[in-house]
């Protein structure tokens, strides 16, 4: 009896098929790479302090959103010549949501910003 609970118990065990949870989709910078310099004008700065965003570029200047679909659909809306080049910088604080600052995230790499960066203010 043990012997077929065995054989039963492995059996289910191979031909399961396990729920993977897909994590953050982000490419990491190589191991051997040199940091790159950018220019002031393609970084556009985003803040992401509890409820609120600011998003600051030097030619854009700085706006205040109150929620993030306002902030998804200026972000759709703006006009980014040479999105390649661009650098998003996801600034958060310690009372920012953990959602908010993921929301914050798909909507610039939806947006197509290739290079994002994510730092956390003390």
């Amino acid at each position: 009896m043990s012997d077929i609970a065995f054989l039963l118990l492995v059996f289910f065990m191979v031909t399961a098929v396990f729920f993977v949870k897909e994590g953050l989709n982000i490419q990491l910078p190589r191991k051997n790479s040199n940091p790159t310099l950018v220019l002031r004008e393609n970084i556009y700065e985003i803040l992401v302090a509890g409820e609120t965003i600011k998003m600051r570029n030097k030619v854009l200047g700085t706006r205040d959103y109150k929620d993030l679909a306002e902030f998804r659909k200026d972000l759709n809306d703006l006009e980014i010549p040479n999105l390649d080049e661009k650098v998003a910088l996801i600034k958060t604080t310690g009372e920012t949501k953990y959602g908010n600052m993921l929301d914050a995230l798909s909507a610039v790499q939806l947006r197509g910003f290739k290079q994002v960066s994510v730092k956390r203010l003390k």
